[in-house]
């Protein structure tokens, strides 16, 4: 059987982060949203209550996704593999997004120069490119097949002759 690739542990360390990061979120949700979950039924309608467990729902489902590819990569499944590609380029389109349209925080850094500002983007580059390499190496390196090939490893394929 092969070995876990340093690709594999990195691709998903990362998605459990983000995913503990992302449950973190869920439960300051969930406290916000608390108070309107347990006003008296007469007070509100019960379509109002719809709202926001549906949206509670939604955010549970998206935990449990991001726990159960984590789960699906160490367990070698194929599914993994593509599961495991998809949070991971979720996460770098979420990262992209944030990058593209910053919130107006005092926490935000301010270049005073032109040098600064070519500093960042070139950092900015450089870390995009590392990502997007961890992503290939994660999905497509041979590796990384032959680690999620391990539990089919021992079937012969249809291309051997």
């Amino acid at each position: 059987m092969a070995r876990k690739p340093i690709s594999i542990w990195i691709g998903q360390i990362l998605i459990a982060l983000v995913g503990l990061a992302f449950a973190g979120g869920v439960i300051y949700a969930s406290i916000e949203l608390w108070p309107m979950l347990i006003r008296p039924a007469g007070a509100i309608s019960p379509a109002m209550l719809v709202i926001p467990g549906g949206i509670l729902a939604a955010m549970l489902a998206i935990v449990a996704f991001v726990a159960w590819t984590v789960v699906l990569i160490s367990k070698r499944s194929p599914l993994g593999r593509w599961l495991g590609l998809l949070c991971l380029a979720l996460v770098l389109a979420v990262g992209l997004y944030a990058n593209l349209h910053p919130s107006p925080s005092s926490y935000t850094f301010s270049y005073d120069n032109d040098a600064q500002r070519l500093g960042a983007a070139i950092g900015q580059l450089t870390a995009l490119a590392v990502y997007v390499m961890l992503m290939v190496r994660f999905g497509f390196s041979s590796a990384s097949k032959a680690y999620f090939a391990g539990v089919n490893a021992d079937k012969p394929s249809r291309n051997d002759g």
